[in-house]
Order: structure tokens, then sequence, then C-alpha cells
């Protein structure tokens, strides 16, 4: 039986709804180290030179400031421990420092990271497959980052553990809107382009069609320029309340994608029991299939609208695909994808002989 505690390290993205993410494993697994700060870049006039400095020593283009405290902080702990599990939630961004003094420690101590982005972009950040190599295990999102990581490391050090989500927080509600109403939620790697387009589309055959843009960080100017309708609602800054209530109000979510592995906001939308109409790349068939939604060519704005209006203009279909859109997301609620995680751990400890079991809590 593994006796050793778990201790999960990173900064938490602000962004992110308090009932998804990676933070939620804290509930069943482990303990949270306080980072020393509660900040990942420095802005100002010094601190941009700042991160580009930091930037340019690491060789690494996500790496900042906020992060390099948090390792400090966490090589520390590490001295005062012995055998326990570090697990690093974004490896992407907050891991540069701890692969490389680990073993100096001479504790015992397991280090392992998830990382959450697409292979293109870790290979476009620099560092990653040195600090990768240095690591106890690597925690994945999708089978479709495995390749890359799998040409750093052995196999047995790669495992693949889904996203996890609060399907009680995020669950179905009857009150929708009068109008029949799209929600599309997040920036990063979204493809806004095909969106608009496909907006216009879906708009040519049901001018009736709502759409709910929320958190896209400045979207009517940056992502939807030259598209003023108000039939677009934009909503920023929401509170998870707020946010839970836009997805119950929506009959449909939509997603077009650049790139993806999981997504918070699809399994957000799937535990509020939304079909789901998104872009087919990456990681996200694993997360939709045609029981839950309907995936579509990347970069076609023609496939995206069709999808939306094969949705939304079959009342039973759209009902069908809630249901089950549902019952997926319940596979990924915390609890679940928990076990899933300690098993990781045992298994990770059994490689480096240090355990064999992790106990949930609660």
């Amino acid at each position: 039986m593994l006796n050793q505690k778990i201790f999960y390290v990173g900064l938490r993205y602000q962004h992110h709804a308090l009932h998804s993410g990676y933070e939620g494993y804290g509930r069943y697994l482990g303990d949270f180290l306080r980072p020393p700060v509660n900040f990942r870049w420095t802005l100002g006039p010094i601190g941009w030179p700042l991160t580009i400095f930091i930037n340019v020593v690491t060789g690494h283009l996500w790496y900042s400031l906020g992060a390099f405290f948090t390792e400090v902080a966490t090589l520390w702990h590490m001295l005062l421990h012995r055998k326990s599990v570090y697990h690093v939630l974004y490896g992407d961004s907050d891991l540069w420092l701890l692969p490389f003094f680990k073993g100096w420690t001479r504790t015992r101590n397991l280090l392992i990271a998830s990382f959450h982005q697409p292979s293109p972009h870790l290979k476009e950040l620099g560092a990653i497959e040195r600090i990768a190599k240095n690591l106890d295990g690597v925690v994945l999102v999708s089978e479709a980052q495995r390749p890359y990581f799998e040409e750093i490391l052995d196999r047995q050090r790669v495992f693949v553990v889904p996203h996890g989500i609060d399907t009680d927080f995020f669950c179905p509600s009857n009150n929708k809107a009068d109008q029949p109403t799209c929600i599309t939620v997040g920036s990063h790697l979204r493809d806004f382009k095909t969106l608009k387009e496909a907006m216009q589309l879906v708009w040519q055959v049901n001018p009736q069609v709502r759409f709910i843009a929320v958190g896209t960080r400045n979207n009517k100017k940056c992502f939807f320029d030259g598209l003023e309708d108000e039939r677009i609602q934009f909503l920023e800054g929401l509170s998870d309340e707020d946010l839970k209530a836009a997805y119950q109000k929506a009959h449909l979510a939509v997603f077009s994608f650049q790139e993806a592995t999981a997504n918070n906001a699809l399994l957000e939308a799937m535990a509020s029991g939304l079909p789901v109409v998104a872009t087919n790349t990456g990681g996200i068939p694993e997360y939709v299939d045609s029981e839950t939604g309907v995936l579509c060519e990347q970069g076609s704005p023609e496939a995206l609208a069709e999808g939306m209006l094969k949705v939304l203009s079959n009342p039973d279909y759209q009902a069908k695909l809630s249901k089950a859109a549902r019952t997926k997301a319940l596979r990924y609620n915390y609890a679940s994808t928990a076990k899933q995680m300690s098993e990781v751990y045992r298994k990770v400890a059994q490689l480096h002989k240090v355990g064999s079991e992790v106990l949930l809590q609660g």
C-alpha cells in the first residue's frame, strides 16, 4: 500500500471555473501546495522584459516568474518530505526547475506532470522534451498526445487520464431560452474565422438562431470583427453560477477548434446536457461522438453550420443527443477520474519501487 502523501503543484488559471479543470482532484486525492504567489506572468514596464528574460534563459516560451517561485517553494517542500508524490498540474507552463533538481534532493519523491496542449504547440515551447525526460511519469488528457511523448519517454511512464468535471455543479435544466440558442465558451486555440462564417450560414437558413459567446477576451473586437449583430450576446468575467446559467439557457454548444486535446468548456457543456457540434481534431473525438454530438471537418464553415442546423431543426434528435451527452459526461466526474489518477500513482510508484496503492479521500 502506498502511504505516501500526494501533493499537487501549480498556479490556477483565473479564467477556469472552480468546478472544472485539474484543481478538482484536490477533493479526492492529496493536498495542494499553496503557491507563494498568485500570478504567472508579471505585467508593466518591468514585468514584460522580465518575462522575456526568463523565457530566453530557460528556453521555455510559456515559463513565468510565478512558476519559478512556485517551483522553488516546492523544491524546499521536497527537501522536508520523503517518498511523496508531487504532481505538477500544468507541465506545459509551470515546470522547468524541478525535473533537474529532484534527484539532487535524495528524498525518493516522485515527480509527475500533466500536459494539456496539442503536440505541435509543445514542440514550439522549446524545453518540454528536456523537462519530460526527467519526470517519473507523464499524464495526458487525450490519446492524441501519446505518440509525441512516447518518442521522449518509455511507454510505461506515459499515461492518459480523461479530463475531469464536476457533474453535480454543471447539470441540465429546463430553463431554456425562447429562441434556439447556441453557446461557445473560451478562446484558446479556437477557429473564430470558421465559426463567424458558419454563424452567417446558419442565419441564412434560420434567422431566429441566437448565439452566446463567453470568455473570449474582448471577443467582439478581436474574434468577431466585422460581425455586428444583436443576435450575439457577449459575456465576460462570469461567476461560476452565471456560467452554469448560460449553459443551461442554451440548446446547443458549438466549438470551432484549430487544435485541441481535452477542453474544460466542452465537458462543462456536456455535463449541462448540451449536444456538442465541434471540430473533429486532436483529442475531441475521444470526448464527443455521433451519440453525443456532431463532429465537423476542420476549417469548414459549411460543415459547422450544417451540424448546428441539424441539431436545432430536430427536437427529438436534439433531446437524444442531450441525454447521451449528460450520460457520457458522468463518466468524467471527478470521483471516477480520480480513481484513474490514483492508479497512475500506483503504477509509477511500482515502477520506481516506492509503493503500490493510493487511497482516495472522502
